[in-house]
This record gives structure tokens, sequence and C-alpha cells, in this order.
């Protein structure tokens, strides 16, 4: 839909008034309570979960609104949410510490891990490596074929051989690409010979103290549909109960479907992503890899900065940069951002905000809610 059209339409959405649950740890104060509210509202948000975290480590959790479209099934702390994109920034780390146990090297071919020629068009000599898929600089786009692929599942190989590339030499442009990204599970679990799942579990999840998992299946508690407000939804556009119905397949491993996954499956509380945050800047080495930035997003957003799986966010309202990722997806945005280098034990140095139902409108490539919550909680 066109932007200017659906600023217009978004703002004859009625604005619910969405209360916050009681938080979990520390209590942000009145003022930034009422304005995250307000936040809320005027972004037209039907549902979700805020964490938010402190210079001294504590970490906070309320919710708001429905997590389920159809039943009357109230959001919660440990409401669980398909985090879109932001499963970029957790693939990321994951892939990085398999790196550092020397299981996946960033500069290898992917064509040899995965044992398939996998070159860009024109570009015979040029190896697409890991390192390029985490910064979105390996010529792989998201086409029509790739689109074609989400609904119909194709074989990475023969996806890889249709028209899945920019022209660009490998490398040298950035292309945003949920296909490159996925597809770094495929390779994972062929240069390591396990499920992504699992290796995600062994080298992240499990030292992190989470439970987190790429198949909706393996979620604790509830897990939150996700629709959209404009145009108006009949009926989930992502019904969790739906898909958590649905049978893991058997092999669990499948590098030659396992790259529709890992850029945007994710299923994690609020609470629990936050975690995964403060591990990876517990990290220094990790995190430090992650931030470097690689690329601009250029006149997409002057604001962004593309590093390993991670954003890189100056808003000029803002006196530093952010760190994190956005996740958009079905009617959902999410959004995890943090700030490094020192803050008072209780400055709020990160967020996660995770929704059900909210406005999609944009600044560029960020959300307006996750601006407008990044303002109220930095500034």
């Amino acid at each position: 839909m066109n932007k200017k059209l659906y600023t217009a339409l978004i703002h004859a959405v009625p604005a619910h008034a969405v209360a916050l649950s009681r938080w979990t740890g520390f209590l942000p104060g009145d003022a930034m309570e009422r304005a995250l509210l307000s936040v809320l509202r005027a972004r037209r948000a039907r549902g979700g979960a805020i964490a938010l975290w402190r210079g001294d480590g504590q970490l906070t959790v309320s919710a708001f609104g429905r997590a389920r479209l159809a039943a009357d099934v109230p959001a919660a702390p440990d409401t669980c949410f398909r985090v879109a994109s932001i499963s970029k920034f957790v693939t990321a780390a994951g892939i990085l510490l398999l790196s550092r146990k020397g299981l996946l090297p960033l500069d290898a071919d992917v064509g040899e891990l995965l044992a398939y020629p996998v070159r860009a068009g024109g570009f015979d000599d040029v190896p697409i490596t890991v390192r390029m898929l985490l910064s979105h600089t390996s010529s792989v786009r998201d086409s029509e074929a790739y689109l074609k692929a989400i609904e119909s599942p194709t074989p990475l190989e023969a996806l890889l051989r249709a028209d899945v590339y920019t022209g660009a030499r490998p490398g040298t442009a950035f292309e945003y690409t949920n296909l490159g990204f996925g597809m770094l599970a495929a390779v994972a679990e062929r240069a390591c010979g396990a499920p992504f799942d699992l290796l995600m579990r062994d080298s992240l999840f499990g030292p992190a103290g989470v439970s987190a998992s790429y198949w909706p299946q393996r979620a604790q508690g509830t897990l939150a549909d996700a629709w959209r407000l404009m145009p108006p939804a009949r009926r989930p556009n992502y019904d969790a109960a739906k898909r958590q119905a649905r049978p893991i397949p058997e092999p669990e491993m499948d590098p030659a479907r396992d790259y529709l996954s890992a850029h945007g499956s994710l299923c994690v509380t609020a609470g629990d992503l936050v975690r995964i945050a403060q591990y990876i800047l517990s990290d220094r080495a990790l995190f430090d890899q992650m931030s470097a930035p690689v690329v601009p997003f250029g006149r997409r957003d002057p604001t962004l900065s593309q590093g390993l799986g991670c954003f890189i966010y100056r808003d000029p309202a803002l006196p530093w940069p952010l760190y994190g990722h956005q996740g958009l997806a079905y009617g959902a945005v999410h959004g995890l951002f943090f700030r490094d280098g020192p803050v008072g034990s209780t400055d709020i140095r990160g967020f996660a905000l995770l929704t059900s139902a909210v406005s999609e409108q944009r600044e560029g490539v960020i959300a307006r809610i996750n601006r407008d919550v990044a303002r109220v909680v930095f500034g």
C-alpha cells in the first residue's frame, strides 16, 4: 500500500485505551509509563509486551492488549512472539559463535560448505562467503522465485540456479535479503552436521539461559498471533495455533529446505530476547564483531548502517547510536535496540518491544513505533 495512503487510513483506525500490566521487575517511573502508553495508543497498538533493561543489568517486563485475534487471550510478560527479522540479529550471534569454535569459517566459500556451486551470474570467479551473507553483501536477493518458494518450497540448490542475484559483484553492494540470511541455517547444518535449532540452543540459547526456538511448536506458553490493522484483518495473518499444530518435519535437519527459518522465525519472549542481547553485549569480542559497520543503507535510510546481522541506528534526536534489529511481518512490528558504553545503574540501556498488531508506518526503514519508544526510553 502507498505510504501516504496508509498514513491517511491508519489515523482513521480507533486508538484503543491499552493499559500496561504490572511490571515484573523494577518500575520505570510514572512519567515513562505514561509516555510509553501514549506511543502505544498513538500507533494503534493492539497487543504486545515490552522489556526494559537497566545499566545495572536488571530487567522488567510488562504487557498490554491481546495476544490472539479470535480468542480473548491477553498478552502477558511471558507471551512468546515470532520476532520476524530480529531473528537475523540472533542468528548472526549464533553463527559467529560457531565460527569461533572453528566450525564455520566466515570467509569460507558457501558453495564448498553446501557441496554444490553457489555463484552469482557473471562472477564465477568470486566466491559468496558466510561473511557476505551476514552483512547482506552477497548479491543474493529476494526475487520472485524466492517468494514462490515460501509458498511452495523449492530445494535450495535449485532455487540458487534461478534469478536470485542482483547483478552486482559479490561483496561490493548492499541488498537486504531474507533468502541470503536464511541460507545461513542450511550452511550451518552442512558444516556442523546438526539441526540449526539445536546448534542455536547449544551455542547461544543455553549459555544465555533462555528458552527460544525457530520452531513455533517449541514455544513455551502462549505464542501470539499477528494481524494487520490496515487493511483490517478478520483472521490472523500469522495464526499461532495453526503454526503450532503443524508437526516438526522428520528428519528435522534438511539443508535443502532449512533456508526458510533463520531470517525470521525465531519465537521468544520479550524478557528472553533482552537476555540474549545482554549475553551478546557481555561478550565484548562478539558484540564488536557484530556491531562494526560494514555498509550503509544509503538513500533507503540514512540513519542506518549494517553490521554482521546488526543494525547501527543513528537517530538524530538521540546523542549516541543504538544497536540491535527491527522486525516487521504479518502486521506485527518488533524492535530490539540498546546502547553501548557507560550508563548509570538506573538508566535504561535497552528495550525489546514485541507486538501482535500495530501501525506499520515507517520513517525510512525504522518503524515509527520503534523510533518513538527509543526516544522515550533513551531521550
